[in-house]
């Protein structure tokens, strides 16, 4: 069982104890007060019960629990119990029925070599008081429960503890089972997440390696347009030469801030959003010289995480929104509930239609994503943001993306 599970498991058993504390001590003063003699062994024995207590609270806060403390715990109880019953009546006690409350704590909480063991101790516990236990006495030691109607004060306990034992598993089971859930949950979220990182890696994996063959052909190509620019009669202008070596180097200085990102991609700061989105839309206007956009409100004050990551992520939603349609795109930003989120929106009426086709996410889902809105999100997912892309009724799509808003200096 996980950590957490046992710790959960351990602080409603504390919790258990201060209930079944307080119903022994109730029954305890009952008894005191209609006479009954020889129960100092037994209030002794509940006053150990405050010491399991603290143990079980302050155990249950710690990090580092194995089954086998749960076990003693449990172990411990029962051995408790056993006690108070052999001074109290012993099977004759109609609290001996606690020890399946303790038996459905072992089986949920430990696995089935531990919970024989809880088993057959509880066995021989209930067994061995079925032949030697105290019996309730009187103060004149002469008449016990037998002048008190034992048949109607047996009845009356086997229905307290019946009433009890349901109050106990309806309240503390549940409990434990939605904390599971919760957990199993949380492990299937962390298995997605370590599948997401598996294909981020593999995508990763061979995106380097195109990325080192791409670099011989481009330096064969530049060593080519090198000899040609050399010959005097050579078949291209002088306007096509230099255009074709523009290229060639803006291909290489790509690669070569690809190698230097990846290098420094894990090394965050913290940046102002709107210097980050200017500086991102100049350079996103470098690469794509016939890109336009109105500016409908993205002068906001915010602090956001700072990556190339991140800059890679909302350079391929502009080339996304960009290729959506033949109009200018339309960039707002706002802060709504700790995020600074940036509205894309491209209004071209065939923009929803495209994203239909092309089975792009609408939400948090991953399948039928286009590589690049993939790697987006799950660049901007490591910062705790998230992108949204939906299709608007009149054609247009509209792409939101949200990072959590840093305070200044963090």
């Amino acid at each position: 069982m996980m950590n957490n599970d046992l710790n959960l498991v351990l602080r409603r058993l504390a919790l258990l104890r201060i209930s079944i504390a307080s119903v022994w001590l109730m029954f305890l003063g009952y008894l005191q007060y209609q006479g009954f003699d020889k129960l100092e062994p037994a209030w002794l024995l509940l006053a150990l019960y405050m010491p399991l207590m603290l143990v079980s609270i302050w155990q249950g806060q710690q990090r580092k629990l194995k089954d086998w403390h749960l076990l003693l715990h449990l172990a411990l109880e029962t051995q408790l119990l056993a006690g108070l019953l052999f001074f109290t009546g012993g099977a004759t006690n109609p609290f001996i029925s606690y020890f399946l409350v303790l038996l459905v704590f072992a089986a949920y909480s430990l696995n089935n070599r531990m919970t024989l063991w809880i088993t057959l101790l509880c066995i021989v516990d209930y067994s061995t008081l079925t032949q030697w236990y105290q019996p309730l006495l009187s103060a004149d030691h002469q008449h016990g429960l037998h002048n008190r109607s034992l048949f109607d004060w047996h009845l009356a306990g086997m229905w307290l503890t019946f009433v009890i034992s349901a109050l106990i598993v309806i309240t503390f089971i549940p409990m434990l089972l939605r904390a599971r859930q919760q957990q199993q949950k949380e492990i299937q979220s962390l298995r997605e997440q370590q599948l997401k990182n598996e294909q981020l890696i593999g995508i990763a994996t061979l995106a380097a390696g195109t990325a080192h063959e791409m670099g011989t052909p481009l330096m064969t190509m530049h060593m080519i347009l090198d000899d040609i620019a050399q010959q005097p009669d050579h078949p291209l202008t002088k306007q096509d030469l230099h255009l074709l070596r523009e290229q060639v180097a803006s291909c290489r200085q790509s690669l070569q801030h690809l190698a230097n990102a990846g290098r420094h991609a894990h090394e965050t700061g913290q940046q102002d959003a709107y210097h980050w989105l200017c500086t991102l839309l100049h350079r996103w206007r470098l690469s794509h010289p016939n890109a336009l956009w109105v500016d409908n409100g993205i002068n906001t004050s915010a602090q956001v995480a700072a990556s190339p990551l991140l800059d890679q992520a909302l350079l391929n939603l502009l080339d996304n929104a960009a290729e959506a349609g033949h109009q200018p795109i339309e960039l707002n930003s706002s802060q709504q509930d700790g995020f600074w989120q940036l509205t894309i929106r491209q209004p071209d009426a065939h923009a929803a239609t495209q994203i239909r086709q092309q089975a792009l996410f609408s939400s948090a889902k991953e399948h039928g994503m286009g590589i690049g809105l993939y790697l987006s999100n799950a660049s901007v997912e490591q910062f705790g943001g998230h992108i949204h892309l939906t299709a608007e009724e009149n054609g247009a799509s509209r792409c939101c993306i949200r990072l959590p808003l840093l305070s200044p200096g963090s």
